[in-house]
């Protein structure tokens, strides 16, 4: 194992991301709990903020998101959202990363011992995680502000917030995958196992992303 490997946490130098460790081995994934090997990776502790996005756009001179004036939604902590998943795709290009798999997602968001949410079994409520929020009123809350909702790797936010663009399709030429649920969502969404998907050019107020890195 390279000293990478070893290491809890990282720093990815290009944009500053605090990254957790996720070991290689089985987890239980979906409903069915189906054991799924996964390879080591790091993911982003926390999703992608709007300051980070916006080093990105500086040094890439690329397009804002929507919502990007929006009061609401363009505070420097909040998650970045209207991002489409080509955005999404050309941050993680940027930063030296990638989206994750599904399957990478889910094991870092429930860890392996099949729980329904990041934090355990328990329902919902306002201490583990937003959502449920007015759509007309409500926006993401600002990344780590609730550290009872994290998930048994150290991830804070994988469960409401945001829903989190992963890699793969979920209709093939149609729909990307998206995971978490988000602030608008009610509280049956916000299972590790549940699936949901938008299509690739959405920039939608209650989508985001975090990203991947692989061991080298």
């Amino acid at each position: 194992m390279n000293n990478l490997a070893q290491k809890k946490e990282i720093i990815n130098e290009k944009d500053g991301s605090v990254m957790i460790y996720i070991p290689e081995g089985t987890f239980l994934k979906g409903i069915e709990k189906d054991s799924i090997k996964v390879d080591a990776f790091y993911i982003d502790k926390y999703p992608i903020t709007n300051n980070q996005y916006k080093k990105f756009m500086e040094e890439t001179n690329y397009n804002e998101p929507a919502f990007w004036k929006d009061k609401r939604f363009n505070n420097t902590n909040q998650p970045v959202v209207g991002v489409s998943w080509d955005d999404a795709i050309a941050y993680a290009n940027w930063a030296g990363k990638r989206l994750p798999e599904e399957k990478e997602w889910e094991k870092a968001a429930r860890g392996t011992d099949g729980r329904v949410y990041p934090w355990g079994n328990a329902k919902p409520d306002n201490s583990f995680a937003v959502f449920d929020l007015d759509i007309s009123k409500g926006a993401p809350t600002n990344v780590g502000t609730h550290p009872s909702g994290i998930s048994p790797y150290g991830c804070y936010d994988m469960s409401g917030n945001i829903w989190e663009w992963c890699q793969e399709w979920f209709t093939e030429g149609k729909y990307r995958v998206v995971r978490g649920g988000s602030w608008i969502n009610h509280m049956n969404i916000l299972s590790c196992a549940y699936r949901s998907c938008s299509v690739p050019s959405g920039k939608d107020n209650n989508v985001g992303f975090r990203c991947v890195k692989d061991i080298t």
